[in-house]
């Protein structure tokens, strides 16, 4: 089975998070839309870090099965 990970994502908050983000827009006077993809880019690792943990688990993998070297 492949996973598709293109997909749009659809957003469930919890009220207190939606209102929190949605009053963080109106301080920055921005759309909420750019305000949640700042605070996600400063959440989530760069796309650097990302490769390298991808390149690590995919190491990992081979040598789990093929048994360590």
């Amino acid at each position: 089975m492949t996973k598709a990970y293109n997909a749009r994502l659809g957003t469930r908050i919890t009220e207190s998070v939606d209102a929190r983000l949605r009053q963080l827009a109106l301080i920055r006077r921005g759309r909420l839309s750019h305000v949640l993809d700042d605070v996600l880019d400063a959440a989530l690792p760069t796309a650097e870090d990302l490769r390298a943990q991808l390149g690590r688990l995919a190491g990992t993998g081979r040598q789990a099965r093929h048994g360590s070297r």
